[in-house]
């Protein structure tokens, strides 16, 4: 009886293409080089090989180990390498455009010059054509000590991911996303970094000489940590000197921001309940859904914070600084704001999205019920539907503030500074 012929090895056939390639690249007979577009090689583990100038873009790497290995100029567009290990590989002026590298080794990688934008898939169906952009994925990936210098990761998702010493100096890193990274003793001399997040990461030692981070958000960062020589924060938002924060404060902070960062998997949501946090520096904090009930935050600095969906009720935040703070969903019920700065602050409804991050549909309103405004600063806040009831605003400069849809039962706007205000009515 004949036997059924087995299926060709999986790794055989990609030794056979991996060995044809390296005759290639180093101009041996039998040499061809390599062209396996959206080719299996997941559960792989192999090590030294040389696939310089490779065609593999749409491959899948998944769980698969390429140790030291030579990928540069390599086209590795939209590969998938989720959980895949590529230490001390090389992928110098590679292109990784849209690369799923989700939980991916890179410990002393070579990314220098490598091309880690977005990546543009063209799907038909049909005559319509649809372009779908995929972002490089590296979230929660491992660069320790890699060397990035001149690559472009415009766009990238490098959230929650270990650089520990990696050098991105030069590097193109418009809108990156690095919120919850660890970035300690890393280099990003000249880097251009505008616009990008970095809110919760950790910058202790970080080199940012002469680095591009206007409009950068890096909200729960301490910069005085880093070294910002003429580096350009026009526009960035950032705090110095938490270092001068009390320690319970900054622990409670710190582990806030890696709540928010890791949605809730680590870190402990904030409990400021009955606290003396009186004339402390919180701006740029993001102290989402923290809890403040009957704390006392008379003068604190709280511009540029973000603040939404928190319990304010009953704290004492007279004299306070919110300007351009966003309160968005909070509760404010029966808070003293006397004297408080909310210029260009923002306290409209906030949209409420289910536990997987979709747009539920629903809002939160901001509730100022039964607080005491008086003489506060709210210039050119956005207060639409803003719940008002009983708040005292005597002598409150509302100036240019938008109040449409807000309730103000029982308040008495005539009582405050309403020039230019959009009203309700």
């Amino acid at each position: 009886m004949a036997k059924t012929p087995q299926a060709p090895d999986k790794k055989a056939i990609a030794l056979k293409l991996f060995d044809e390639h390296e005759r290639f690249v180093s101009g041996q007979p039998n040499g061809k080089r390599m062209q396996a577009k959206e080719s299996d090689f997941a559960g792989l583990d192999l090590f030294g090989l040389n696939l310089r100038d490779s065609i593999l873009s749409g491959s899948n790497f998944q769980g698969s180990r390429f140790l030291d290995t030579d990928f540069s100029m390599a086209d590795l567009f939209c590969i998938n390498a989720n959980e895949a290990d590529f230490t001390r590989s090389k992928f110098e002026r590679a292109d990784l455009r849209g690369a799923n590298l989700l939980r991916a080794k890179l410990v002393r990688v070579i990314l220098s010059k490598a091309d880690l934008r977005a990546g543009q898939i063209v799907k038909w169906e049909g005559e319509k054509k649809t372009v779908v952009e995929k972002k490089s994925e590296l979230r929660e990936a491992r660069l320790d000590n890699a060397d990035a210098q001149d690559a472009d990761l415009t766009g990238a998702d490098l959230s929650r991911s270990k650089l520990p010493h990696a050098n991105f100096s030069r590097a193109t890193m418009h809108t990156v996303n690095l919120a919850g990274a660890d970035l300690s003793e890393a280099i990003f001399v000249g880097a251009k970094l505008k616009d990008a997040v970095l809110s919760g990461a950790d910058v202790k030692g970080a080199d940012f000489t002469s680095a591009d981070l206007r409009g950068a958000v890096l909200r729960n960062v301490d910069l005085s940590l880093a070294i910002t020589n003429q580096a350009d924060l026009t526009g960035a938002i950032y705090r110095m000197g938490s270092a001068m924060l009390p320690p319970k404060v900054y622990e409670l902070i710190a582990a806030h921001a890696a709540w928010i960062s890791s949605s809730g998997a680590e870190g402990v949501r904030a409990v400021f309940d009955g606290m003396d946090l009186q004339g402390l520096d919180l701006s740029a904090s993001d102290l989402s859904a923290a809890s403040f009930r009957n704390a006392n935050l008379s003068r604190a600095a709280l511009n540029d914070a973000w603040l939404t969906l928190c319990d304010f009720t009953g704290a004492k935040l007279e004299g306070a600084v919110l300007d351009a703070a966003n309160l968005g969903g909070s509760s404010l019920a029966k808070a003293d704001l006397s004297t408080a700065k909310l210029r260009g602050a923002k306290l409209a409804p906030i949209d409420l999205r289910s536990p997987d991050g979709k747009p539920s549909g629903r809002t939160w309103p901001t509730s100022l019920e039964g607080a005491n405004l008086a003489g506060a600063d709210a210039r050119g806040a956005d207060l639409k539907g803003v719940k008002l009831g009983g708040a005292d605003v005597t002598g409150a400069n509302l100036s240019a503030a938008d109040l449409r849809e807000a309730i103000t039962a029982d308040c008495d706007l005539d009582a405050a500074i309403t020039t230019g205000a959009r009203l309700h009515h």
